[in-house]
């Protein structure tokens, strides 16, 4: 009974060891503050009614209906929309770029993928002569976003190839909207404006009888002297078929927008985006086929790993079936509890194993003792070898305190030894 009570309370030792170790993992692994999803998703956009904007409001929408609580917050230079992500005590975890960058630059932020082309429109007054080359922009009063916008340094990079510079040309900045109605009130010569084909912003300057959708003749060339731009070209009519609008193609050049996020963004809001950008972005556009985009190739910032992920075998059961607190949980501490749960199996496992190896060896000794004393019986002295195999098995008997026929062959052979 003594040994049962002392095997009992070494196997609760055991396990309490293990447990602490588990809770030591626990403590050391897993902070409750990156279990646990944001109160509150921000993502950052550019100005209000550009694409970013309506892309990261459709984001929101679809986060939402899976019981995100999501912001979108907009700001004019977009170029810095990074810098955002980047802050020591970021609350934004999602934004977009559309401008080069440097990986080594930003080593907190991920790319989750590429979502579509936005060219560079450049809308000019039908009172001017339509131009053969963008170096006839020259002396021109411009206008387009502000300077840190992803519209301003396209700009400025296509026309410095032309010698197009603010040293001989006006160039106004401005925000998206104030740009665009300035333009359509006549108060300048032309304007560049990059957003998606299809935004609202588009049609209503391509459809205004002062102004012409003008192409780069030159895209080609362009997009070969600035690697982060493309060719694209806006087909007769994709505005609008029965005018047509434009009533032919157009050459244009386009920026690739990509999703970035933090580095340590909640793998539940990270599936909710990935699953968000799947459905809106995978139709085709009025510069690329269904099937182009989202895509996680030639990106210049590297592709987040759970993206990676995301992209051949979609999203992972818990996230896709449990609610987003509850995943995470389960997701960070999945790995101690299993170990736990295998070191008290190992732990069993091994108690049945030495109580099978106890039976076998008492099994053995019992048998042996009773040849033993049979020997004994027929006048057979034990040897020297026998008398310290007895006193082997005396110990064994006696350490272990049970079977009451091993104790009595003992006391039998006692005297003999």
């Amino acid at each position: 009974m003594v040994a049962q009570w002392r095997e009992s309370g070494m196997s609760r030792m055991s396990v309490g060891v293990l447990l602490v170790l588990a809770a030591v993992w626990w403590l050391w692994e897993g902070r409750l503050e990156q279990v646990m999803p944001p109160a509150q998703v921000v993502i950052q956009a550019g100005p209000v009614g550009g694409s970013f904007d309506t892309h990261a409001r459709a984001y929101a929408g679809m986060m939402q209906a899976r019981g995100f609580r999501v912001e979108v917050r907009n700001q004019e230079d977009s170029l810095h929309i990074i810098d955002r992500l980047e802050a020591p005590d970021a609350q934004v975890q999602i934004g977009f770029t559309a401008q080069r960058l440097r990986a080594a630059d930003h080593p907190e932020v991920f790319s989750v993928g590429a979502v579509e082309m936005q060219p560079l429109f450049l809308f000019m007054r039908r009172s001017l002569p339509p131009p053969t080359s963008l170096a006839q922009l020259a002396g021109l009063r411009l206008v387009l976003p502000q300077r840190s916008s992803a519209t301003a340094q396209a700009t400025a990079d296509v026309l410095q190839r032309y010698g197009v510079t603010p040293d001989n040309t006006s160039f106004t900045h401005s925000s998206l909207r104030q740009a665009a109605e300035a333009l359509l009130m006549g108060q300048y010569d032309a304007g560049f404006f990059m957003v998606a084909p299809n935004n609202p912003l588009v049609a209503r300057l391509a459809a205004h009888p002062d102004l012409r959708m003008v192409s780069f003749a030159d895209h080609l060339s362009i997009a070969r002297n600035l690697d982060y731009l493309k060719p694209a070209t806006l087909i007769r009519g994709a505005l609008d078929l029965r005018a047509p609008v434009p009533p032919s193609d157009v050459a244009l050049v386009a920026a690739t927008v990509n999703v970035v996020v933090r580095k340590d963004i909640h793998p539940a809001v990270l599936y909710a985006l990935l699953q968000a950008m799947e459905e809106i972005h995978k139709g085709q556009t009025l510069v690329s086929d269904a099937g182009d985009f989202p895509r996680r190739s030639g990106t210049d910032l590297p592709v987040h790993t759970l993206a990676v992920e995301w992209s051949k075998s979609g999203t992972p059961w818990l996230y896709a079936h449990l609610p987003a607190t509850l995943a995470g949980i389960v997701d960070a501490y999945w790995a101690p509890a299993l170990f736990v749960l295998a070191s008290v199996s190992a732990v069993g496992t091994l108690q049945s194993l030495t109580g099978f190896i106890d039976g076998l060896v008492m099994g053995l000794a019992l048998h042996w003792l009773g040849w033993l004393e049979l020997g004994v019986a027929r006048g057979r002295k034990p040897g020297w070898l026998g008398r310290h195999l007895f006193r082997l098995v005396e110990s064994v008997f006696n350490r272990k305190g049970r079977d009451q026929i091993a104790r009595d062959r003992l006391e039998h052979l006692r005297p003999h030894m």
